[in-house]
């Protein structure tokens, strides 16, 4: 089963000297996922050692203090313990 999702709300998250890139992402059917992003930057290989490199594009994700996240987002980013 394919679920289609619509990103609803992007943040860079900043605790301490850590940061991490949360999308909020709704299903069709309602369920909300949040989706944190840990790697922004990518660097990958193509033909014979050719690299080619992608960053994940930050420019329309709201900044935003871990303690300004609303508590459910916070829970689930807890639990993750990733900040």
């Amino acid at each position: 089963m394919m679920y289609s999702i619509t990103v609803e709300k992007r943040y860079v998250v900043k605790k301490g000297d850590k940061s991490i890139i949360v999308e909020l992402c709704r299903t069709s059917d309602g369920k909300l996922f949040i989706v944190p992003i840990l790697t922004t930057r990518h660097v990958y290989e193509i033909a014979e050692g050719e690299q080619k490199e992608w960053n994940y594009d930050v420019s329309k994700s709201e900044e935003i203090d871990y303690m300004s996240l609303p508590q459910n987002i916070r829970e689930a980013l807890s639990r993750l313990q990733i900040l």
